[in-house]
């Protein structure tokens, strides 16, 4: 089978010009836990995680050292997200991606979420993403699959 016949034809997508409070406030109506990022041209520039959304509210400074952590005040947190409010999605989004089209075999889709550690994948055509395949995606297939036996 092919990744168009398991694929979502509707993942969620952002602007890189919008800004991480309209990132928040669509993030309850988000299926798959990420945002795909697209360019002015609607092209695929990157893609935003929950990681990568807390990623941003914590100082660089405790990754190296995470003792400092101890130091840190009560409302740093809080504080921090206000102001990341006008933080555009391109410098939050991480712009490493990896795509599938939707003709590709479906393995080609689990074998890049498996070496690369990751939870979905976009499908493009022509550079626009169409859908994405989530790791559910693929278990709820492999359910489809066992069935018809």
């Amino acid at each position: 089978m092919k990744v168009r016949d398991i694929m979502d034809s509707s993942p969620d997508i952002i602007r890189t010009s919008d800004t991480f409070e309209h990132l928040i406030k669509i993030l309850d109506e988000v299926k798959h836990h990420v945002v795909f990022v697209v360019d002015k041209e609607e092209k695929l520039a990157g893609i935003v995680t929950e990681g990568d959304i807390i990623k941003v509210l914590v100082p660089k400074y405790v990754t190296v050292d995470e003792s400092l952590i101890s130091i840190m005040d009560v409302n740093y947190f809080e504080r921090k997200c206000k102001e990341c409010k006008n933080l555009p999605i391109n410098e939050i989004m991480s712009k490493t991606t990896f795509s599938v089209r939707e003709e590709d075999p479906i393995i080609k889709a689990a074998a890049l979420m498996v070496v690369n550690k990751i939870h979905t994948i976009p499908v493009v055509k022509d550079s626009k993403i169409v859908g994405i395949v989530s790791r559910l995606t693929l278990i709820k297939h492999i359910t489809k699959v066992l069935a018809e036996t």
